[in-house]
């Protein structure tokens, strides 16, 4: 059984890798004069960032022009706005060489950052809500009860430790309590992480002593204690992730609508702001 912690240790490797080539491939360009935001290679790199970056307004425009509906399924065209959304930013970085040395160069930067960083915070919030309600409510209930022998769940294979499964249970029952107001339920979508993070501390600390005994009872070895441990920590992880994610689901989908708002203006700035600075530089 693989843990969801190595896909997400994993992910986390690629992240920082990436971060840390930018980082310092970016320290590379600004500390060498290997080429200029006005020569051939300079220049050549703002034109395919710029297009990359008009390229961002197809995917809205398919969305809200009848004639472009024909133009195949919304997720490709998704898909392809990321891609732009990431490439084109990078593009225009290092066609800066990683400095601003113009009024309507800070502008067009500011307005390329604002897109940049509310697509990002969308894509968050997007993957969060995609999965949908329904199947992460289908999920929990696999966990607690599930008909599958092959699966892991507390009905059956976690009765010798009924501290933890009182901790879990508690837990869902805070996270999924009605909140009485808006602000009461932003305070808790904040502080269900906080919540995870002490659920399964305190269920890990459990689950050592209730497994110690376990093992000694049933005479297990190393190899099988530790391989039961992870099972049941990566039970209880999933477990409280679900709880999580199924609580936040309302509030994630309220903040994908209000990002609807906030991100299109930030589109057309950065078109705004782009076509001014590439006057700009071509008048004088």
């Amino acid at each position: 059984m693989q843990l969801p912690a190595i896909k997400t240790i994993g992910n986390s490797v690629i992240w920082f890798a990436a971060a840390a080539l930018f980082v310092s491939s970016a320290l590379l360009v600004r500390g060498h004069d290997w080429y200029q935001p006005g020569s051939d290679f300079g220049y050549s790199l703002g034109l395919v960032g710029g297009i990359l970056m008009l390229l961002l307004l197809v995917y809205p425009l398919k969305k809200r022009v009848k004639a472009l509906h024909r133009l195949g399924s919304t997720k490709p065209w998704f898909i392809f706005h990321m891609i732009c959304g990431v490439a084109g930013p990078l593009a225009i970085a290092y066609h800066s060489t990683f400095r601003i040395n113009s009024q309507n160069a800070f502008v067009a930067m500011v307005s390329m950052l604002l897109v940049a960083g509310s697509g990002v915070i969308g894509r968050f919030i997007y993957v969060r809500i995609h999965a949908g309600l329904s199947d992460k409510r289908q999920e929990l209930d696999d966990l607690e009860a599930s008909s599958n022998e092959a699966a892991l769940n507390f009905e059956r294979d976690m009765h010798w430790a009924p501290e933890v499964v009182g901790a879990l249970v508690a837990f869902r029952q805070r996270a999924m309590q009605p909140a009485g107001d808006r602000i009461a339920t932003a305070i808790r979508f904040l502080a269900l992480p906080v919540w995870e993070w002490g659920v399964r501390r305190d269920c890990a600390a459990l689950l050592a002593v209730q497994l110690e005994r376990r093992a000694e009872q049933r005479q297990w070895d190393a190899r099988k204690r530790h391989l039961r441990s992870r099972q049941f920590n990566e039970l209880v992880a999933r477990y409280t992730l679900g709880v999580k994610r199924v609580a936040q689901y309302d509030m994630y989908k309220r903040l994908f609508s209000w990002w609807h708002i906030l991100h299109l203006p930030f589109v057309w700035l950065l078109a705004a702001s782009a076509a001014y600075h590439v006057l700009a530089v071509h008048m004088y």
